[in-house]
């Protein structure tokens, strides 16, 4: 299987090493980048050709195009992409804006392509054992859930076009949405969403969401704005789901620890990166040609809806209403 990895900066080099590690099966044929410098390192490191634009895959056997683009060049390069091959794989998020969205199911509905998007905890080993254990009833109804994702302010974006709200969607639409994902993937579509966002300048620095269900309620806590040396100057993830009958806690690594009454057990996973485990999936479904509904244009639907809430609900400071009815995909 030839693969086309369209951009080389932090999440193509992620990929790349990815696709690397599935050995033969899986060819890096073509970086494709304008950075000459950047383009000219991928291509020695993954021993692949590079090409400057995507019209220099035309004609080429490419099986799939893997979009590791700054947000807000996702919709034009998916559009781009349909026409050159019928998989297609796509950072998170999709897209930022609703029209984009429904625009792209439009397109997509027109081709024979398939588009599986990014998000990477509907494939990362604690948060897929922890829906697991809930759906198992393993500790009765969630009733309370509680998600953090705090780091220092990223500085690797070339132009620093992630601080730039128009470009990147800011703090919910790059950080907060994993979490923001999980809880649609695990839950559904909430009744109610409430948000409120600290900024300096127009950088989002800080963000809170309540997402409210029908008999449970979770907060969201994100920030791009922790000290330097917070966490080693990493990224802290959390996960907190408490139920009926006991409390499941993942703060990344091999271990989530179980609690039910006095007792606490922890839960031995099996060694996992994320990242290479929804490109896996992404490469089987490519092989057997089949859909990759785990996390395909479709299934992103109500994230997508959950997140422009949060921004209406932030920006109007009321708690925003969201109709299940009116997801059209689910």
């Amino acid at each position: 299987m030839k693969v086309a990895i369209w951009g080389a900066g932090k999440m193509g080099q992620v990929h790349g090493q990815a696709y690397k590690g599935m050995g033969n099966d899986v060819e890096i044929a073509y970086i494709v980048e304008r950075d000459v410098g950047k383009a000219a390192e991928f291509s020695e490191r993954f021993r692949c050709r590079a090409v400057d634009s995507l019209s220099g895959l035309e004609g080429k056997q490419v099986d799939v195009i893997d979009i590791c683009l700054p947000t807000y060049l996702h919709r034009e390069a998916i559009e781009q992409a349909m026409d050159i091959c019928d998989y297609i794989f796509c950072e998170k998020p999709v897209c930022l804006t609703m029209d984009d969205y429904y625009e792209l199911c439009r397109i997509a509905d027109t081709k024979t392509c398939h588009l599986m998007v990014g998000q990477v905890l509907r494939f990362w080993n604690g948060y897929v054992k922890a829906r697991e254990m809930v759906l198992d009833g393993e500790i009765g109804k969630p009733r309370l859930i509680t998600c953090f994702r705090r780091q220092k302010m990223p500085s690797w974006s070339k132009g620093n076009w992630l601080m730039d709200n128009r470009q990147s969607g800011g703090l919910l639409m790059d950080l907060c949405i994993h979490d923001i994902d999980y809880l649609y993937w695990l839950l559904g579509t909430p009744e109610q969403v409430s948000c409120k966002i600290v900024e300096r300048e127009e950088t989002t620095l800080h963000g809170i969401l309540n997402i409210v269900y029908g008999c449970c309620c979770a907060n969201v806590v994100g920030s791009w704005g922790m000290p330097e040396g917070f966490h080693d100057g990493g990224l802290e993830s959390l996960l907190e789901i408490v139920g009926d009958t006991g409390m499941i806690t993942y703060s990344g690594g091999d271990c989530l620890e179980l609690i039910r009454g006095n007792e606490k057990q922890c839960i031995n996973l099996e060694h996992e990166d994320g990242y290479e485990e929804e490109l896996k999936y992404f490469v089987e479904c490519v092989k057997c040609h089949k859909e990759p509904e785990q996390s395909n244009l479709v299934s992103v639907e109500g994230t997508m809806k959950i997140l422009w809430a949060a921004k209406e609900a932030a920006d109007s400071r009321q708690f925003i209403s969201i109709d299940a009815s009116q997801l059209c995909k689910q």
